[in-house]
């Protein structure tokens, strides 16, 4: 055979073999292909999954119960979340440099003539915790996180975290009883004006509280109803049903001649602090911090709707004195003086009950929880979690931060160790639920009415209560659009496997621990508790204005962190004088505290604003401009940004210091 016919024999075998080859991979390319593509995708999808599992599995609580903290909702712990915070921490004291600078008006006390600043912190640096920081920063960064869930080692870190018992040091500036009571205005920085804005409008008013019993009793209920919307001051209670009873029972000599007839005509409303009774006082630096227990009894005008309070009863683990405008009059000089002690002490029992209970309790304390069982249960891209996630991301790390460092950011109260804090928490979640914490529940519990506390407009007697509904209002325009819009039907809440296992982790007494969340079974049932907590994140933001903590909260005297001597003035000690109670309220070191404690949410701005800098149509949840759930988003905004600058009053409305957040 010649050579070019092996040629043409080797080309046609070619020619067959890509024949027979071609048709079966034709035939069989397909499912070749599937599988392999099965292979790859099966692969992805466990990979997927074990990303999945472990955002869900991320985020844990410290050990509360085996401390004996049953009642109250877990506290989330996260290392990573709380060494950014205590590094954002330090950048916001550097931002509040500024105003502590400010405090630069002089004042004589005991002879001594030094700036504000001065008797507030003495030649202690701006930056007074930042040994504090460090300390903890380094001790979480070598650190992992199952050592801070360690009952033994969590109790270490938060023995490093408290104020501990030591006798008075070596005197300092910090340690004066003020002069007069105008000096309580050292508090009120020159930067921003503060202090040229108020010293002469306000000064001497707020001042006369100390000295006028008259003025101190006019005082009293204004200063509540018109500055504790920050401090979430919802706790005036109709006297009837179980508070009649108690009321009956505590004030027993006094019921049948002043307070039957009164409540009689349904005039009689009470604030009960009596919850104050279980702790003693405690000395930080030499000196006592004492939170009274107080049950304060106030009478309303029929005509005018304006309270003031008649009877007060200032008490401590052993014993309990009832003070009233008649038997605190000293016969010689009737100044009235240990009427105005029982006031001071009753408003000393409001602002610690403002600060951990009406602020820290309803807001930080319940959400966070809710927050936790979220993230471990419901995915990043589920609805869910895109309505809820911009409003979720600081909380967490910071209510670990305020335990952690505890005597360097918490304010000066009677409550001076974490534990003390959980304990009073605990107390105070026992047999709470929910919803108990929502405005409209709470009013209609405490037995109020907006007729009882309206004269020209709604709620005027109570301005705060005006100010939390509407972001009550607001909150569930949001939500309601969310639900309706997200879920066809009652069903398909049922149907949300996510959302049913976020609310039984959420009610789990090992996981969350939050009491009474509702069967999650309806539209309804969903948008009470979304309503909710939207709701909790944005009330939290005013007490980032200027208008919520000064200058009312500001001026010490008004709204006193703690009793400084814990020995009870008895209602008839006529040798108790008006210039006494001075050495009662917060010494000079005690009202630098408070600053630092207010500066941080005055002075420095958020780490992300509720209303976008670049108009609330931007930062939208939802990746459809057009979508409902967005259009109710920008009218949710809108609507936190009238009352901002309505709130404003003469300064300059700050938009963008409303935090996203619960950040502080």
């Amino acid at each position: 055979m010649k050579i070019w016919e092996y040629v043409v024999v080797i080309v046609i075998i070619i020619m067959i073999m890509l024949a027979i080859g071609y048709y079966f991979i034709k035939k069989y390319a397909k499912e070749i292909l599937k599988d392999v593509v099965k292979d790859v995708v099966n692969e992805l999808t466990e990979e997927v999954e074990k990303e999945v599992e472990k955002e869900f599995t991320t985020m844990h609580h410290l050990p509360i119960r085996k401390k004996g903290f049953t009642e109250m909702p877990a506290v989330p712990f996260s290392i990573t979340e709380t060494i950014e915070t205590i590094v954002k921490l330090g950048l916001r004291t550097q931002e509040t440099k500024m105003a502590k600078s400010g405090l630069s008006t002089e004042y004589t006390i005991q002879g001594e003539t030094q700036s504000g600043y001065t008797f507030m912190y003495d030649d202690a640096p701006i930056d007074t915790g930042e040994e504090e920081r460090m300390s903890l920063l380094k001790r979480l960064e070598t650190s992992v996180e199952s050592e801070f869930l360690n009952k033994e080692t969590l109790h270490a870190h938060l023995e490093k975290a408290s104020f501990s018992a030591y006798p008075k040091r070596g005197k300092t500036f910090t340690d004066f009883f003020l002069g007069k009571p105008t000096d309580f205005s050292m508090s009120w920085t020159n930067y921003y004006n503060v202090y040229e804005d108020n010293i002469k409008t306000r000064g001497d008013k707020y001042a006369s509280i100390l000295t006028d019993p008259e003025e101190a009793t006019k005082q009293f209920w204004p200063m509540i109803a018109e500055n504790g919307l920050a401090y979430n001051l919802l706790f005036l209670q109709k006297v009837e049903k179980l508070c009649l009873k108690k009321v009956k029972s505590i004030f027993h000599k006094e019921w049948d001649g002043l307070l039957k007839p009164i409540q009689e005509e349904g005039l009689l409303y009470a604030i009960d602090l009596t919850i104050f009774n279980n702790w003693d006082a405690n000395k930080v630096d030499g000196f006592d911090r004492w939170t009274p227990g107080a049950f304060i009894i106030l009478e309303q005008d029929k005509d005018t709707k304006k309270l003031r309070p008649i009877c007060v009863q200032i008490s401590n683990s052993t014993e309990a004195h009832i003070y009233t405008p008649h038997n605190t009059q000293d016969n010689t000089t009737n100044t009235g003086a240990t009427w105005i002690y029982a006031l001071a002490a009753a408003r000393t029992a409001v602002t610690v009950y403002g600060i951990w209970l009406g602020h820290v309790y309803h807001w930080h304390i319940v959400s966070a929880p809710m927050q936790m069982t979220l993230f471990n249960n419901v995915k990043k891209d589920h609805d869910l979690r895109k309505l809820l996630d911009p409003q979720s991301k600081s909380l967490i790390g910071f209510n670990d931060t305020l335990l952690l460092l505890w005597k360097t950011i918490g304010p000066p109260t009677s409550f001076s160790t974490p534990d003390s804090f959980l304990e009073l928490t605990n107390t105070f979640a026992t047999g709470r639920e929910f919803f108990e914490d929502d405005p409209k529940v709470a009013l209609d519990n405490l037995g109020l009415n907006k007729d009882d506390f309206t004269d020209k407009e709604d709620w005027d007697r109570y301005p705060i209560v005006k100010q939390l509904l509407y972001f009550w209002d607001a909150s569930e325009g949001m939500v309601d659009v969310f639900v309706e819009t997200t879920y066809k039907n009652d069903a398909a809440v049922s149907n949300d496997t996510q959302l049913q296992k976020w609310m039984t982790a959420s009610s789990n007494v090992e996981e969350g621990n939050v009491r009474g969340l509702p069967k999650m079974d309806s539209k309804k049932a969903l948008k009470s508790v979304l309503t909710s907590l939207v709701y909790r994140v944005v009330a939290h933001g005013n007490s980032r204005q200027m208008r919520s903590l000064g200058p009312g909260l500001s001026f010490v005297a008004n709204y006193p962190p703690c009793i400084q001597n814990a020995t009870i003035v008895k209602p008839d000690d006529a040798t108790f004088k008006i210039d006494d109670i001075l050495g009662y309220l917060p010494n000079t070191g005690t009202i630098g505290s408070m600053m630092t404690f207010y500066y941080i949410f005055i002075f420095s701005a958020p780490y992300e604003p509720l209303l976008p800098l670049f108009g609330n149509d931007t930062d939208l949840y939802f990746s459809d401009p057009n979508d409902p759930r967005n259009i109710a988003l920008e009218a949710f905004r809108k609507a936190i940004e009238i009352f901002i600058i309505d709130h404003s009053g003469e300064n300059s409305p700050l938009i963008h210091q409303w935090p996203a957040s619960i950040e502080t």
